[in-house]
């Protein structure tokens, strides 16, 4: 398995999610295609190659800014320049401290989330009478999912677009994968806020009571 392979395979996924479930459920209607099947835990560790580079292009842009800003007090006419110490800069440390750790604990959140899905995903399969191997419908609908990180590249908007396409790429994955309906696939995606909310819940009336 080449690393190019497994690059292409990944912005496959991206591009053409509904497809890639296909391929991966029919393969023999696909008979001059084929397709790499990444394990959930391959596809973590390409994403991890974009989170490393996302941290750092944005170290490199805030420094640039950072840069541009102090160079333009500085020819202007301004007396602000011993106002101004980009070492003694609290955004740019924290800036820096936060992708190191995004980039540590990425894998570790990621393996996380991947056991958390396919617990969900196991359930809701059980629950509707799914046929197949379970565990490897979870790892198919969250190798597929985690293509998005690469839309973290994008400047500024990245995170917001990673989310939706996220979202978007577990949409697809549940349909093709378990064979739900528009309602239930969304029923399936809002799960984990519907947990929260009553986790948050059942806190919220501990306190009450206690107090």
């Amino acid at each position: 398995m080449g690393v190019i392979n497994i690059f292409m395979t990944y912005f496959h996924y991206l591009i053409h999610p509904f497809k890639t479930h296909e391929m991966i459920l029919h393969p023999e209607r696909y008979p001059n295609e084929s397709i790499l099947r990444l394990s959930a835990y391959e596809s973590l560790t390409t994403s991890w190659v974009f989170v490393i580079i996302n941290s750092i292009l944005r170290v490199i842009v805030l420094n640039f800014v950072l840069i541009s800003l102090y160079d333009f007090i500085e020819s202007s006419q301004l007396s602000l320049v011993s106002l101004v110490d980009l070492q003694e800069f609290p955004g740019l440390f924290f800036l820096v401290l936060s992708s190191i750790l995004d980039v540590i604990f990425y894998p570790l959140f990621g393996i996380v989330i991947i056991h958390f899905w396919e617990l969900i995903i196991r359930f809701y399969g059980k629950l509707i009478g799914v046929t197949g191997d379970l565990t490897q419908k979870a790892q198919d609908i969250m190798a597929v999912k985690m293509s998005s990180k690469v839309l973290t590249l994008i400047p500024f908007l990245g995170g917001a677009f990673e989310s939706v396409a996220s979202m978007i790429l577990m949409y697809a994955g549940i349909r093709k994968q378990l064979h739900t309906s528009v309602a239930l696939s969304i029923c399936i995606l809002l799960t984990p806020a519907l947990l929260m909310l009553m986790l948050s819940t059942i806190l919220l009336v501990f306190i009450v009571v206690i107090i």
